[in-house]
């Protein structure tokens, strides 16, 4: 069996809105591969930071650049963009990143460490609940679900910042483990 030097051949790309944050003004991009990536899903979870990695169901999101990137088999989501002038560049440069990882991956230690994002509900459960929309989503179910999947920070709450909600806070922290 023969070992290609490129894992995606073939890709487009599309911009989206947030779809947690209909009309906000926030975007990302989707790039649909032809190809299952998921063999490079360990090496990606080795060289990207901030990772939740979901071995069994095929998902990792984690940060590269300061970025969230969400990759599945057969796509790859980055949110969110600051610039929408270059969608064309933000694609072909995680394209080139899990091409670069897959070409190199004799050289990277995989990691195999699972870790599964909280259910959606299981962070609303600790969020303020008053759909104030401080954190620039309409609810605070569609702010937990962003959450969930990366695109923001839980600073972005500025409701959890205040003491009275500190024990949330911790709460929704510890649904994320880290290593």
């Amino acid at each position: 069996m023969m070992i290609h030097d490129k894992l995606i051949n073939d890709y487009k790309f599309e911009l989206v809105e947030d779809h947690h944050n209909p009309g906000s003004g926030n975007y990302s991009v989707r790039v649909k591969l032809s190809d299952d990536i998921s063999t490079v899903f360990p090496y990606l979870n080795t060289l990207l930071y901030d990772t939740w990695y979901d071995y069994k169901n095929r998902i990792l999101i984690g940060s590269r650049n300061k970025i969230r990137h969400a990759f599945r088999p057969h796509e790859i989501h980055v949110a969110v963009l600051a610039d929408r002038s270059n969608v064309a560049d933000i694609a072909g440069e995680a394209v080139d990143f899990v091409n670069k990882a897959w070409k190199e991956h004799d050289h990277i230690m995989p990691s195999l460490i699972q870790r599964k994002l909280p259910a959606v509900y299981e962070i609303y459960k600790f969020l303020p609940q008053t759909n104030c929309k401080k954190c620039g989503y309409p609810t605070c179910l569609a702010f937990a679900a962003a959450l969930r999947s990366g695109e923001v920070k839980l600073e972005q709450c500025p409701l959890l910042l205040e003491p009275e909600y500190s024990r949330n806070k911790e709460h929704i922290i510890s649904l994320f483990p880290v290593d």
